[in-house]
């Protein structure tokens, strides 16, 4: 097969058309811990988890073992009126870690399914009880996924406008975005004045608002806008107010990240539905998971072709190869105490990460757990961007390749989400790669 022509024949996600053609992929043919291996055989870090999946690093032994088990075992079976043993062990592990109170768990394929899901329990549940409320707010510049129920509480105007003129727009307030805030506070004496944009929302819409959608913590695709746990204690106190269900989007924030089990634990709370997908399987196939409080599944609880029902489900919900990964992620990630175990690495990680500060075109470095980001600017004192004909971080994306560091930056945002298990070896090379790249950019 020649690479070349096959490269003609390809739609690459969030990629032009003119950077498809300058710029082809590089083929990867092999991965072994934080490296990936080119077809040509150069060696590549890769420092974003290939898109925040990559908890234990590529090719893990434990996991690649419990998939070629599981190959050999079953490889898939209806979830309907059936489930495998192992979709079954990981419901046991999953309860077990998950808040007691999130003691139901719904299977899809990813995260934006995941969203999908948590959007339709809400409305439904609303609807059961004969309360007609069907809009969702979500927080500004969010990111919940690409199916058309997520992009709806979606707000990155690149990613979501052209959708939301033909389809559905929900309500949107202020974006936690301490480097730039909203409403121009300082994070170290502020008091989530970012979210009296929800309490106005929820005040004059409350009562058509089914629900209240959130990445907490880290708005990911808006640039790993990291931001303090009063804002996340605000939501929650803004929605019990108004009897508005609470979803947490914790599809790359979960299950350890954040340097907490979830999130949401950083300010002491727990949502009335999680979303989690992403690191479940530590990167190898997809899954997804919906949990959801007893109390909004009890009133699902009905007879057969009620409106009790949740009318919802895919063909490989509950897949057992990819149940088998999320088994062998999950005990891991249990009998190595990861996040804690890593505490020191994370440190060390926020150390070298500070150490770039020094530079005249960093400036914004934010670090919780092992997600680490900070922005491209032209000007430190005034905060002001580069102008987007320059092209900077995508060109300093193209240097890193070069020199075999894989970094995607989200805009002018550079960023790093290193598996649980990297060393402090490993993370040197990574900044001292990252030093160059700036340098030469």
């Amino acid at each position: 097969m020649k690479f070349s022509t096959a490269f003609e024949h390809l739609w690459m996600p969030f990629t032009s058309h003119q950077e498809h053609e300058k710029y082809p992929p590089i083929v990867i043919s092999k991965g072994d811990g934080i490296y990936l291996y080119g077809a040509d055989g150069k060696r590549y870090i890769d420092a974003i988890g290939s898109w925040w999946v990559s908890t234990f690093g590529h090719c893990n032994p434990v996991i690649n073992t419990a998939v070629k088990q599981q190959i050999d075992k079953l490889e898939h079976v209806l979830m309907a009126g059936f489930i495998s043993d192992t979709t079954m062990e990981l419901t046991k592990i999953l309860s077990g870690i998950l808040p007691k109170s999130l003691s139901k768990i719904f299977y899809s394929d990813d995260g934006s399914t995941s969203v999908e899901v948590a959007l339709k329990i809400a409305i439904q549940y609303h609807a059961i009880r004969g309360d007609d409320r069907h809009a969702f707010v979500a927080l500004g510049d969010g990111y919940h996924g690409d199916t058309l129920g997520a992009m709806s509480v979606g707000a990155i105007s690149e990613f979501h406008s052209l959708f939301h003129k033909r389809f559905k727009e929900q309500y949107y307030t202020d974006s936690p975005y301490c480097f730039r805030c909203p409403v121009h506070k300082k994070k170290e004496n502020c008091s989530a004045e970012c979210m009296d944009s929800l309490e106005r929302i929820l005040n004059q819409h409350g009562k058509n608002i089914a629900a209240c959608i959130f990445e907490p913590m880290v708005q990911g695709a808006a640039g790993m806008r990291i931001y303090p746990p009063k804002v996340l204690q605000r939501i929650f106190d803004l929605c019990h107010r108004h009897g508005v269900i609470t979803i947490a989007d914790e599809v790359a924030t979960g299950l350890g990240r954040t340097g907490k089990m979830f999130a949401c634990d950083h300010a002491e709370v727990v949502p009335d539905i999680m979303c989690l997908a992403k690191g479940l399987t530590g990167g190898y196939l997809p899954i997804a998971v919906t949990a959801v409080d007893e109390k909004i599944y009890d009133i699902f609880k009905g007879a057969p072709k009620s409106n009790r029902t949740l009318n919802h489900g895919h063909t490989f919900t509950g897949n057992p190869l990819a149940s088998s990964a999320a088994v062998a992620a999950m005990k891991l990630l249990i009998e190595n105490q990861y996040p804690k175990s890593a505490e020191s690495t994370m440190k060390y990680f926020s150390k070298k990460l500070l150490s770039l500060n020094d530079h005249e075109h960093v400036a914004g470095i934010r670090h919780l757990g092992f997600i680490g980001a900070f922005e491209i600017v032209k000007d430190k004192m005034t905060k002001e961007k580069f102008p987007e004909e320059k092209h900077v971080p995508f060109k300093l994306s193209q240097i890193a390749a070069e020199k075999g560091l894989i970094l995607r930056p989200l805009g002018n945002t550079v960023y790093y989400m290193p598996p649980f298990n990297i060393t402090t070896e490993e993370l040197d090379m990574i900044f001292a790669l990252t030093k160059e790249c700036i340098d030469d950019i």
